[in-house]
């Protein structure tokens, strides 16, 4: 069957190309451009994703397709090797340096007694052989000093920061007095990743265990972290921010349990973050039927992890993502849904399907913070063959590190069958030289015309006049009649099918 999928429409300036035609400036545009011309019309500046219906105003014989990264068949990438971690690797971040041309991970990994965590640092050129360096001379390991670790890192490189000893920021889990119930949320800053100084005043948050994901948020011009609800630990996402990575202001929960979480008493484990373009896509690590009880042959989902997706455009307001995009009246509402199947197919990198062959058979839990890497997004990922209470269960403690890739924005797709569909936005505003989308037209293709508000097309950007694109590309360029300038349709409401 041919499948052909629609990922993702994006504007962009060349002004080579308007200085060099120069042409007239159609009526309407810029100077002419009022809030009557305007109307309830989007304005549009960035890449436009469909996970959700912000930009789709209808769809006809086409459907959007949750899309899975792929397992790298070499994973996992790193496993427990080490003289010091005698038991299971425990997850944690990873960033590339643009600086130092070299991936950085930093993470976890228990001692013998499964009461200790050592914090760990390892190196890679290309992503996929990673290298466990010698940082501690002393006591020649990998294992970083002077920082003692509850709960996986979360590190980034700040950018942002003027004072060179704190570029690197990270936020991680400590406790006091060795209770599971007092864990609490703390910060550290090094100037270089390895040589950490912990924040004095910590703790900085209160209780939120564990997967914390925290990033610098250029929307808001702040640090954000999210982090689990709690005390008392409640398996929920809650909201932070702070202008200092040091004072945070109080939780507000933004991620509570829905409908899709009803069929495999699902609770939120703890959720990853990514921001780019001007939205948020939250990873939950979904924790499906927690029990430390023998499990029946058909009910075999219990007690494993797996990871399904959020979405958030405002960073606060967060919808699930099932398997056709974002999930509409998710609470209260949809009583006729089929919630079981939703909540079976809205699975974003799934556990392992053999227990006896798949190393990550019991839970999948992502690294902070999923990386662009040329025209892939990368997800490392923690794989435990075990379930969540393994020792329960008799299940090995055996785990270690993966790797999962995803098209780059393949998010959510629009798919085509073997017969013909459309897709039609909304009226829409933009300034861009050239349009492009990122579609996988082989075995097919791919048309598109310009309407008015109407819904009429415009002359010279009609279907007829289209160049249809054959071919699967990333960056598809639109053509009409061979030219690819789109700035007689800049600063009007306008429509794309």
């Amino acid at each position: 069957m041919i499948r052909l999928m629609l990922f993702v429409l994006a504007l962009s300036s060349s002004s080579s190309i308007v200085n060099a035609q120069n042409p007239q400036v159609p009526p309407g545009m810029f100077k002419d451009l009022d809030d009557e011309i305007l109307g309830d019309a989007l304005l549009v500046r960035e890449k436009q994703f469909f996970i959700d219906d912000y930009i789709i105003e209808e769809m006809d014989g086409v459907q959007k397709r949750l899309n899975q990264p792929v397992k790298h068949p070499d994973n996992p990438l790193i496993t427990a090797d080490m003289p010091w971690e005698q038991t299971l690797l425990n997850r944690g971040s990873v960033l590339y340096d643009e600086q130092e041309e070299i991936f950085k991970m930093w993470y976890i990994v228990y001692t013998a007694d499964l009461k200790t965590q050592l914090l760990c640092y390892a190196t890679s050129v290309d992503g996929l052989v990673w290298q466990k360096p010698i940082i501690n001379v002393p006591d020649e390991t990998n294992i970083i000093p002077n920082l003692r670790a509850a709960n996986p890192p979360n590190v980034f490189k700040d950018e942002h920061e003027s004072d060179p000893a704190r570029r690197y920021k990270m936020m991680y889990g400590g406790f006091e007095t060795h209770k599971m119930g007092d864990y609490s949320t703390n910060v550290a800053f090094s100037p270089d990743g390895i040589t950490w100084t912990p924040e004095p005043t910590n703790p900085v948050i209160p209780h939120s265990d564990t997967l914390n994901a925290c990033l610098w948020d250029a929307q808001s011009n702040r640090y954000v972290a999210y982090v689990r609800y709690g005390p008392p630990n409640t398996r929920m996402i809650s909201r932070t921010e702070s202008q200092d990575f040091v004072h945070w202001s109080p939780k507000v929960t933004v991620l509570r349990p829905g409908r899709i979480d009803e069929p495999f008493h699902t609770k939120h484990y703890g959720m990853r973050a990514m921001a780019y373009e001007n939205i948020l896509f939250g990873f939950i690590a979904a924790y499906h039927g927690e029990t430390i009880d023998p499990i029946p042959d058909d009910k075999l989902w219990m007690d494993r992890v797996n990871v399904q997706m959020a979405f958030s455009r405002n960073r606060v307001t967060w919808r699930r993502v099932g398997p056709s995009g974002v999930i509409h009246a998710e609470q209260g509402e949809g009583n006729d849904r089929d919630w079981r199947k939703i909540a079976e197919e809205a699975t974003f990198i799934p556990y392992g399907q053999s227990k006896e062959t798949d190393w990550d058979w019991g839970q999948v839990y992502l690294f902070q913070p999923p990386l662009i890497v040329e025209d892939e997004i990368w997800f490392y990922y923690q794989g435990q063959k075990g379930r969540h209470w393994f020792s329960y269960h008799n299940d090995p403690p055996d785990s270690g590190f993966g790797l999962a890739t995803l098209r780059l924005d393949g998010f959510v797709s629009i798919d085509a069958g073997e017969d013909e569909g459309t897709m039609t936005t909304k009226p829409f505003v933009f300034l861009g030289d050239t349009i492009e989308i990122n579609a996988d037209a082989d075995g097919g293709s791919v048309s598109v015309e310009a309407l008015d508000v109407e819904g009429n097309p415009i002359e010279g950007f009609s279907r007829e006049d289209s160049d249809a694109m054959t071919s699967d590309n990333i960056r598809h360029t639109v053509t009409w009649n061979g030219d690819a300038n789109c700035y007689p349709l800049q600063w009007r409401p306008i429509r794309f099918r």
